[in-house]
């Protein structure tokens, strides 16, 4: 990186928030408006390339805070989805690493408020088992102990409604119990579903005594 006095600072016509910066009247680099100001980066200033060094290292780090407050921002993230996120755009681990746990002190990610709004979500309007729901947390990252306490807020009421409301969209039988076969099918399409037996047996009486509608 090129040591000199900064010759001129032009805003980019385009990005009103970037600003390309000239050293001895050579283009040297471009930043955030946020690191020109934080870096006091006006004409006249002296550079050398340890502090060359410094502003691209902010820039960098800049960039991939902006560009994960962009994804948090479309909906909740887990931490391991924003550091994916930022690796898959090209940031280093370390860097990933460093955004997410910047994120989190200011409040963007939190993956206990995540991991309980994603099971009553999921519950409410895409019915899973505590099982079920229990992977996908893991899948996304989030840790053991968070998703054990996520899950283990489930009410056994709100799991059987889980799986009352699946098998609603297979089969309605308002006129009394289903048939064996068709029994047969519905508790194999709910243990493949990830309730427990328990449950399953719970629908079985319910079926039996009242029908399926």
């Amino acid at each position: 990186m090129k040591s000199g006095r900064i010759s001129a600072v032009h805003q980019d016509t385009k990005n009103k928030h970037r600003y390309h910066l000239y050293v001895d009247d050579e283009f040297a680099f471009s930043v955030h408006e946020d690191i020109l100001v934080k870096y006091n980066l006006l004409k006249g200033a002296e550079l050398d390339e340890a502090f060359c060094r410094e502003i691209l290292l902010a820039e960098e780090a800049h960039k991939a805070y902006l560009l994960a407050l962009r994804y948090l921002g479309i909906r909740p993230r887990t931490a391991q989805q924003a550091i994916k996120y930022l690796q898959e755009k090209g940031f280093s681990p370390e860097l990933a690493q460093d955004i997410c746990e910047r994120c989190k002190q200011q409040g963007y990610i939190n993956d206990e408020a995540f991991s309980k709004q994603w099971v009553q979500e999921r519950l409410r309007l895409k019915p899973r088992s505590s099982y079920v729901l229990r992977m996908e947390l893991k899948q996304l990252g989030v840790a053991g102990e968070i998703v054990d306490e996520a899950v283990g807020s489930i009410s056994r009421e709100q799991e059987l409604e889980a799986a009352r409301k699946l098998v609603a969209k297979r089969f309605r039988n308002s006129d009394g119990p289903p048939d064996s076969e068709t029994e047969r099918k519905l508790m194999a399409m709910l243990m493949r579903k990830g309730f427990s037996s328990s449950i399953i047996q719970g629908l079985r009486r319910e079926w039996r005594e009242g029908g399926l509608g």
